[in-house]
């Protein structure tokens, strides 16, 4: 079997057409039946319906195309991971905080690459406490996480340099209808839909530390749905579902276009820093990693949401300068 065969059957399903598929692969129409015809002595079954007109493929074949685009897939990208490993370059891999690597990895990746044309990365995706173990462990050499004074990662300056790269911040937000309703008067004691994340949580912990306490002694709140993903609970705010605190990065389109609104007078915002831990180590690795923490000490290679913060390599266990009150 040859590896073309499958990629002339990939054409001709998405063609529906022996002769627009034998002109994507650049042969003859009889050169390009063959091969079809070739393929399907090989798998032992028939392909094509070909007692009729126009194009019809078989019911077995019509059940496995989602197979043969797998397959072929498949197939390249194992070619193209070999590749790489063989040209000995070392991958980085970089750690983010489940919304991070939406709203902020895309934007770090960006000029990573500018520093470094031919560097591979591994991008993954944690919780806050796995990405941090996985950096510890050495199973990442780069960890993209939001702190705040309360709640710092604790990372040991002998294990990875430590960059501010801006301020996030957790906002109360809710969809327009749901701010409208919540912005009148609330003699009838009508509860607050609350959106919240888990208690142990990152999220959760922050907003349970600086906010939540506040909004709950002065309104009653009803917890209408418990998730740790972010980008889950956007979506429920903005059908209504509930009110959250959502990172700025992730929703400053949403807030831009309307969509959802901030609730300042009833619950406040609260400022998280976003930090990258540089793994220090030996080797190749090492000089390239103080080189990308020299680049970004300048400060954050900035996305929608997050502001610029000077930079303050310190580890989190110096002293903090105190918190001004969020206006």
């Amino acid at each position: 079997m040859e590896l073309k065969w499958l990629d002339d059957y990939i054409a001709l399903i998405e063609t529906g057409s022996f002769s627009a598929a034998a002109k994507r692969r650049h042969v003859s129409q009889p050169a390009f039946s063959r091969r079809i015809q070739l393929l399907e002595e090989w798998l032992g079954v028939t392909l094509i319906d070909r007692a009729r007109k126009p194009l019809r493929f078989t019911p077995v074949a019509g059940e496995n195309h989602a197979a043969f685009r797998g397959l072929v897939a498949r197939i390249y990208e194992f070619r193209s991971t070999i590749k790489s490993e063989s040209l000995d370059i070392a991958d980085l891999t970089i750690v983010a905080q489940h919304t991070l690597t939406t709203s902020y990895v895309p934007a770090f990746l960006k000029r990573l690459r500018q520093m470094e044309p031919e560097q591979n990365f591994r991008i993954r995706s944690e919780n806050r406490s796995d990405a941090v173990t996985m950096l510890m462990r050495g199973q990442a050499e780069i960890l993209i996480t939001y702190e705040t004074a309360q709640t710092p990662c604790g990372i040991p300056p002998p294990i990875a340099q430590r960059q501010v790269l801006g301020v996030d911040r957790l906002v109360l937000v809710a969809s327009p209808a749901l701010h409208a309703s919540l912005g009148a008067p609330r003699g009838d004691g009508a509860p607050v839909p609350m959106l919240c994340f888990p208690p142990e949580s990152f999220f959760g912990q922050v907003v349970r530390l600086e906010a939540l306490p506040e909004l709950m002694r002065g309104h009653q709140v009803v917890v209408r749905c418990v998730s740790e993903f972010a980008i889950g609970l956007r979506e429920l705010a903005l059908v209504g579902q509930g009110v959250a605190w959502l990172p700025g990065s992730l929703i400053a389109d949403d807030l831009r276009r309307g969509r959802l609104r901030p609730l300042e007078t009833l619950g406040r915002s609260v400022d998280m820093d976003l930090v990258a831990y540089f793994a220090v180590g030996s080797g190749d690795k090492a000089a390239l990693l103080d080189r990308q923490f020299q680049a970004f000490r300048g400060g954050a290679d900035l996305v929608p949401g997050v502001a610029a913060k000077r930079s303050r390599a310190a580890s989190p266990d110096s002293p903090r300068r105190k918190k001004s009150p969020v206006r």
